[in-house]
């Protein structure tokens, strides 16, 4: 349809003095083999002729040309597809996330391990003065630095605060223990002889 127009906006202006334009609008009109040709290749020829078809034979090239830029330059939205380096990168990273987990977490328990241990051997040093045994090895190591495995129970004088604290109360409870039940009293002096 608008080959047509121009056709015959062209025919207008060339008039019917123009033998090749009335021409090529006989040819646009037929419908057969010989049929209409391309619009470029008709401005073209009539460019050299006519003022009007160079000019619209211009506009055309740059129309066309701007379609073929932007056609080239047309960005077609996919997912990329990450590269064996970047697969490589990202479980290296992930990797070392993993690891620093773990290591803050294997902080965390130490920490927590190293402050029981502190609260251990602050009884076991307490108790040990409670019934005057060497904190160290409680007579058990001949190797020991303190006592030289002779630092049982009874081996210097206990500290009596200590003693009061810890040892006493055991002490009472025994004692009202074997005055209610004298078969617990028989057990306890089997116990105390075998060992």
């Amino acid at each position: 349809m608008m080959n047509q127009l121009l056709m015959q906006m062209l025919a207008a202006r060339g008039g019917a003095a123009n033998p090749m334009v009335a021409d090529l609008l006989a040819r646009m009109n037929s419908t057969g083999p010989g049929g209409c040709p391309n619009v470029e290749e008709l401005l073209a020829q009539q460019a050299a002729t006519n003022p009007m078809a160079a000019m619209l034979a211009k506009q055309f090239a740059a129309q066309k040309a701007a379609r073929a830029a932007i056609d080239e330059s047309r960005v077609i939205d996919m997912e990329a597809t990450p590269t064996t380096a970047e697969v490589e990168e990202a479980a290296a990273a992930a990797a070392m996330d993993a690891r620093s987990r773990e290591l803050d977490e294997l902080r965390e328990k130490t920490s927590a391990l190293l402050t029981e241990l502190e609260l251990l051997r602050h009884r076991n040093d307490s108790l040990a003065a409670a019934v005057g045994a060497c904190c160290l090895c409680w007579g058990q190591s001949i190797d020991c630095r303190s006592c030289r495995g002779r630092g049982g129970p009874g081996f210097c004088i206990p500290d009596e605060s200590l003693f009061e604290e810890y040892v006493l109360p055991a002490v009472r409870t025994l004692r009202a223990q074997k005055a209610k039940n004298p078969v617990f009293s028989q057990q306890v002096q089997a116990r105390t002889a075998n060992a």
